[in-house]
């Protein structure tokens, strides 16, 4: 089943291989470069799961997350951490701002897969 799933990194290469790869297995893919432009699209695209990495600058990802959290509706949202931070004080970071989901880079097809359906349609 598709899904509206809004993607944020910093790294232009990371975000158009992930929303490309998203939009070829039949998602409707929005994509931000920054936490505040993920904030900004998020009001306009209603996403059912939001990507988010963890390392962007000027606003990170847990700021996002937690301001998303804070968005009419965003208590229904999937976020999901995508990040290089691995250690267990980041998992508990991304729990503690609001995330469902850590995922450490590289995420295979599979695990995306998965996730994504497990969100409800």
């Amino acid at each position: 089943m598709s899904k509206r799933v809004l993607i944020a990194d910093d790294d232009d290469d990371a975000l158009n291989c992930l929303a490309n790869l998203l939009t070829a297995l039949g998602h409707q893919v929005a994509q931000a470069c920054s936490g505040m432009q993920a904030l900004d699209v998020a009001r306009q695209f209603g996403p059912e799961v939001v990507i988010l990495d963890l390392g962007m600058t000027p606003t990170d990802g847990l700021a996002a997350a937690r301001a998303l959290r804070a968005l009419p509706g965003g208590h229904f949202m999937m976020l999901v951490a995508l990040t290089g931070w691995g250690q267990p004080q980041h998992h508990e970071m991304t729990q503690e701002a609001g995330f469902d989901i850590h995922l450490v880079k590289p995420v295979s097809i599979d695990q995306l897969g998965f996730i994504l359906s497990m969100t409800q349609p």
